[in-house]
């Protein structure tokens, strides 16, 4: 599924128009970015958990050239699926 179909299930859903479930759409993807780059988790309940967490930095070896090298720690997001969420999975 990819935005666009999901603001069709959305407005199908909810009986708006298309451009308010696409707005909702934003709005909610805008939200989420912004507290996480201030570096706070996100709780959707029966859902999961976004969370930033730290990657540490790494000594790897080149393939090509066998060197050593340093892969830097950066910061990414994680998202940590809720009881309910896997639950439902395993039902299918």
């Amino acid at each position: 599924m990819n935005k666009r179909e999901l603001a069709e299930s959305i407005y199908k859903k909810l009986d708006i128009k298309r451009f308010e479930a696409y707005s909702f759409i934003d709005l909610l993807i805008e939200t989420l970015l912004a507290e996480l780059c201030e570096g706070n988790k996100v709780v959707l309940s029966n859902f999961g958990t976004f969370k930033v967490v730290e990657r540490q930095k790494k000594k790897v070896l080149n393939p090509n050239d066998k060197k050593a090298m340093i892969i830097p720690g950066r910061k990414i997001v994680k998202f940590y699926p809720s009881k309910n969420l896997k639950d439902s999975m395993m039902e299918g």
